[in-house]
């Protein structure tokens, strides 16, 4: 099992041609050759909202 662990945003991608939202998630430059390896590959992806300092 492979397990990478980074800060990340989501991002709206628009449409895909059903009219359905797509999104994307950012990979920051630092972790690239972490997943190389993972490219076009399934992933279990858990997204965790940090809490707020205010």
């Amino acid at each position: 099992m492979v397990q990478v662990t980074f800060h990340s945003k989501i991002f709206s991608m628009g449409h895909d041609k059903y009219g359905d939202p797509k999104y994307a998630i950012y990979v920051p430059k630092s972790i690239h050759e972490k997943i190389k390896g993972l490219l076009e590959k399934e992933v279990i992806v858990i997204v965790i909202l940090p809490d707020d300092d205010e």
